[in-house]
């Protein structure tokens, strides 16, 4: 590699991690006036509260990565153009298209931390949040399931509960099965039901067998439906743990192979799965739409243009992403077709931005 590339390589990072850090010291001084009411709320100290929010900062420079590399990318073409060194490179004999390949390298170090960001950083940073929020802030004991699937739980001394499968966003369970235990700690009697599904504040459970287990199995009872009041339903759906940003990717995509086997519409969790793969691939297909947008050697090449068309660039995909995935979100679009038609939109874009700038159209 030559020194022009590692150059252009350290001018993208430097310029990378000082947006980043300007991005985080905005945020926690944001979120920490934002959160000020907690102060007099729990009567807590102010330390307290910047951990809090400090802790949040791992998410939202995940978040914000995209724009970032908007901003880097352009910064690094800006100093190129003005030191006329992007003019010495292409006189020399330098091709656009090798000058991509740097940015490629640059963009796929950044992707692979994204996704290591997506799979172990955020959930167990978000988690960590919500556990120091309940027993630093709100005084409360934190709890965690850990699973989503093949739960085992204590309702009481008498009474255990395995749920197979239970879908957070939509408050369901499926596959239940309650084991009610007399004096000598044996099983009295089994209590099976499809599905809890909560609804007008009360849980619904459907196709209710009781099976009495003494002196030998037997069908005592069976409902269509029964409306109940279960607090340990309550509780479990409402664990922090269970929201999908505290999951992994691993345990997202085991979410979803267990939907699908139960004939289960699993697609939120796909939509969150397939989001954060795009995420990480982003950073790769804007590094190669704003460098070739950035390139000019007309002496009337407007800095201050060149900035725009970055930021409007990165705005517009921001905007096509979301929109993408709220008709992901409807139905409208697959999942799959949500997440990745951006960027295939842009990866359009790129090559024929980067063709036009080797053709010098």
């Amino acid at each position: 590699m030559s020194k022009f590339n590692k150059y252009i390589i350290k001018l993208f990072i430097k310029y990378t991690v000082s947006v980043q850090l300007f991005v985080a010291i905005i945020s926690l001084i944001a979120n920490t006036f934002q959160h000020t009411k907690m102060l007099s709320e729990y009567n807590i100290t102010f330390t307290t509260l910047i951990v809090y929010d400090m802790m949040k900062i791992p998410y939202l420079l995940y978040i914000t990565m995209p724009m970032t590399i908007v901003i880097s990318t352009m910064l690094v073409m800006v100093v190129l153009m003005k030191n006329n060194e992007l003019l010495a490179y292409v006189s020399l004999g330098g091709k656009v298209r090798n000058l991509a390949i740097q940015f490629l390298i640059s963009g796929v170090l950044i992707s692979g931390l994204l996704y290591v960001s997506a799979d172990i950083i955020n959930p167990k940073t978000m988690l960590e949040r919500e556990r120091y929020s309940l027993e630093h802030i709100k005084k409360k004991p934190f709890s965690i399931s850990g699973t989503l699937s093949d739960m085992w739980l204590k309702e009481s001394d008498s009474n255990f509960v395995n749920i197979t499968l239970m879908d957070p966003l939509r408050m369901e369970l499926h596959d239940i099965t309650e084991y009610h235990l007399d004096d000598s700690f044996r099983v009295d009697s089994i209590v099976t039901y499809d599905t809890a599904i909560f609804k007008e504040n009360q849980w619904v459970l459907t196709n209710v067998k009781e099976y009495g287990m003494s002196p030998v199995p037997l069908l005592k009872e069976q409902q269509d439906k029964v409306l109940q009041q279960r607090s340990l339903f309550d509780e479990l759906t409402s664990l922090p743990s269970l929201k999908p940003q505290y999951l992994s990717l691993k345990e997202i995509r085991r979410i979803v192979n267990i939907m699908k086997k139960q004939d289960l519409n699993a697609s939120k969790y796909e939509l969150q799965l397939y989001r954060t793969y795009a995420h990480s691939l982003s950073i790769i297909v804007i590094i190669l739409v704003i460098f070739p947008l950035c390139i000019g050697f007309s002496r009337n090449h407007s800095y201050i243009m060149v900035a725009t068309k970055s930021l409007f660039t990165g705005f517009g995909y921001w905007m096509l992403m979301a929109s993408m995935q709220s008709l992901g979100k409807t139905g409208l679009f697959e999942p799959f077709t949500a997440s990745f038609m951006p960027l295939l939109i842009f990866t359009v874009l790129a090559v024929t931005l980067i063709y036009r700038r080797e053709r010098a159209l």
